[in-house]
């Protein structure tokens, strides 16, 4: 690493604990990151579903840690001319990283070791999009941070950031604070770690954390996550309006709020999920989207993150739900689950249950319209197959409508996208996974999954 722009205790720790904790022989149990690394996100918000990720597509991932984000990416673009510059000033967390790719088999991945404020001098080019989570808050200057990817963003490109969230982490700096004071006089961090380890066992239902403990469970099962959720020496978190007041300082606008951690999706940011009284929801949805979103994440009180995807553009454009000529797709994160989903829709119950907090009107063709969705057919040609199929009396309009009904649904849980007719099918998770059954043989990814999710 050529600049020593990180504060040199964040860089050792992360040195010490790469973080996440991640062993890349678990890789061939196909470990997949967030929904939006996943090709058809970032299609229909960051480049109103025309993107064509085959054609030198390049992405930068600064901050890029133990490599989830870059191994799914890459995974996806695999075959492509794309490219995939990983970033990150610890070389433990690149060297985990960079034999997770190994055991993938890629070799789209540019690996650099060096400071994300240090990218504006390694002539790196422009980049069509830029993925930085859980990383910006770390630096003792976020907003350098920011303007540094800004630097190396094309006009027309987009970013997703995750910062953390203020009110989501609750009890985490209290925490934070006391085991300061508790390990004030203990210089090893794993004595440290076995401090806070048995700080936790004993904590009083009192606790702020205490109540918020099963949020972070995961970091919670390993040393590593221990230590970065309750001994990091440097870490910020934002509300929603200081989320605004940060990306706008960078003269980069906010497009998407995107909440990918609760099962409600998008809904965590309308206010009727939370008010029914229609006169006050009335009055509350006429302020500006930012305040009523201020206003859910308070009322929620469970947002530990927030993740947004900006640009230099006030309004990017989505694919145009009513431009039949579009074609949907069930998201490649749920395409895992279709059977079981395909039971749920295909039954005569009067509601479909998507998840234990979303259930859907049941209408008479979204069986046949959520069957019928393969990627491959524009929504016009989807609905006239519905029509055909079912020998329906309904009109063209009709079958339309109910279409619109569930995609505006399955969209605000990231399981529907449009793209336009230009753009190849997007590669689902069975046929990522199939890949690695190719390298390293169906029998031993299969017992590597089972003892991973077991």
């Amino acid at each position: 690493m050529k600049n020593d722009s990180y504060l040199k205790n964040v860089r050792d720790q992360y040195e010490d604990y790469p973080y996440p904790a991640r062993d890349p022989e678990n890789e061939k149990g196909l470990i997949y990151s967030s929904p939006a690394s996943s090709l058809d996100c970032l299609n229909f918000y960051c480049f109103s579903g025309k993107q064509d990720f085959t054609q030198n597509f390049r992405v930068l991932i600064p901050g890029g840690g133990t490599g989830d984000c870059t191994t799914y990416l890459a995974e996806q673009l695999k075959g492509t001319n794309a490219e995939i510059v990983y970033l990150d000033m610890t070389k433990a967390s690149m060297d985990i990283a960079k034999e997770r790719a190994k055991i993938r088999g890629l070799n789209n991945i540019t690996w650099i070791h060096d400071s994300i404020l240090n990218i504006p001098n390694l002539n790196l080019g422009k980049f069509d999009y830029i993925s930085c989570t859980g990383v910006l808050h770390h630096l003792k200057d976020p907003q350098a941070g920011l303007n540094a990817l800004k630097s190396v963003l094309k006009e027309s490109g987009s970013m997703f950031i995750m910062l953390y969230g203020r009110y989501g982490r609750t009890g985490v700096y209290q925490m934070q604070d006391m085991l300061r004071r508790v390990n004030s006089g203990f210089d090893s961090i794993q004595d440290k770690i076995d401090n806070t380890k048995t700080i936790l066992h004993g904590l009083p239902k009192s606790s702020w954390f205490t109540f918020n403990m099963a949020s972070f469970a995961n970091d919670l099962s390993t040393d590593i996550g221990i230590y970065d959720l309750l001994l990091h020496t440097q870490d910020q978190s934002y509300s929603v309006p200081e989320l605004y007041d940060y990306i706008e300082a960078s003269d980069l606008k906010v497009n998407k709020l995107y909440y990918t951690d609760h099962a409600i999706g998008d809904m965590v940011y309308q206010p009727e999920t939370y008010i029914q009284d229609p006169k006050l929801l009335k009055k509350i949805k006429t302020y500006p989207f930012r305040e009523q979103a201020a206003i859910c994440e308070i009322l929620i009180g469970q947002l530990a993150k927030q993740s947004c995807f900006i640009s230099f553009h006030e309004n990017k454009p989505l694919p145009d739900i009513d431009d039949v000529d579009l074609i949907p797709s069930h998201s490649v994160i749920t395409s895992k689950g279709l059977n079981a989903l395909s039971v749920s829709f295909s039954s005569n119950e009067p509601s479909i249950k998507l998840n234990e907090m979303i259930v859907i009107k049941r209408t008479p063709h979204i069986a046949s319209i959520f069957k019928l969705i393969d990627g491959e057919r524009t929504t016009k040609e989807l609905i006239n197959e519905v029509i055909k199929v079912t020998k329906t009396s309904a009109s063209f309009d009709q079958v339309f409508a109910e279409f619109k009904e569930l995609f505006n649904l399955m969209l605000k849980i990231s399981a529907m996208y449009l793209r336009d007719k230009s753009v190849p099918k997007y590669a689902s998770l069975p046929e990522l996974e199939s890949r690695m059954f190719e390298l390293h043989g169906k029998e031993h990814c299969l017992s590597v999954r089972e003892k991973l999710f077991k």
